[in-house]
This record gives C-alpha cells, structure tokens and sequence, in this order.
C-alpha cells in the first residue's frame, strides 16, 4: 500500500488500555491528551472509510455524545485488533455499523455544517 501526505497516521497503534470514562477526569491537561489522542483516531477512520460530515462533522469535540460514541469505538477498536481471536475484528465492524448510524443521527440533531458549529 503507498501513502503520500494527506493519508492520516497514528502514532501509536495502541493507547488506553481500558475503556476512557470522560467523567471522572478531574485533569483538564490530561483530559486534552486523551482527546488529542482519540482526535488522531478519528481522523484515520474518517479517512479510512471514507465518512463525511454527516457522520463525523469536525466539530465532533464539541459535542458530548459525538465524544462519548467515538472513544468507545477508539477503545473497542485498539481490543478488537489486540485480541487473538481473530473474529474480533469482524465484531467490531458489526459494532462500527451500528454506531455510525448512532452517529448520524446524533449529528442530525446537532444541525452543524462543515463550515457551521451549532451550539446545542
């Protein structure tokens, strides 16, 4: 596979080794890693399959339930590709169909534009 410079990378294949709760960091700089660090992901998966505002808008950070769904799929991604089963891989394409529809459609609430942030 060739990639030139618009192909997004991470840095690091693996981060969080469980499940990022939002709620009880109490640290905004560490809060802010981990936002950068799920913000990485995302824009690899936007790219990878091909998904576009209507899904995952670039406001996605300033929208609660966009970061919760997201860093679950980021967390539920980095254990299906670490996992030795193989099928988990599979299982979470299943969950990733699902969530991009839950993302859909909280973005059709959210009313936001690709040049057009709505506060809710």
């Amino acid at each position: 596979m060739t990639t030139d410079d618009t192909t997004p990378r991470l840095r690091a294949p693996l981060g969080p080794a469980e499940p990022i709760c939002w709620p009880v960091y109490d640290d905004q700089d560490h809060e802010q890693i981990m936002l950068a660090e799920v913000g990485e992901w995302v824009d690899w998966i936007r790219w990878r399959y091909t998904l576009d505002h209507r899904t995952i808008p670039t406001c996605w950070p300033q929208h609660g339930a966009l970061i919760e769904e997201l860093s679950a799929l980021y967390t539920a991604w980095q254990t299906a590709y670490t996992n030795p089963d193989g099928t988990a891989p599979l299982l979470w394409m299943n969950h990733f169909h699902a969530a991009r529809e839950r993302l859909t459609q909280w973005v059709a609430r959210t009313g936001c534009r690709p040049s057009e942030h709505r506060v809710q």
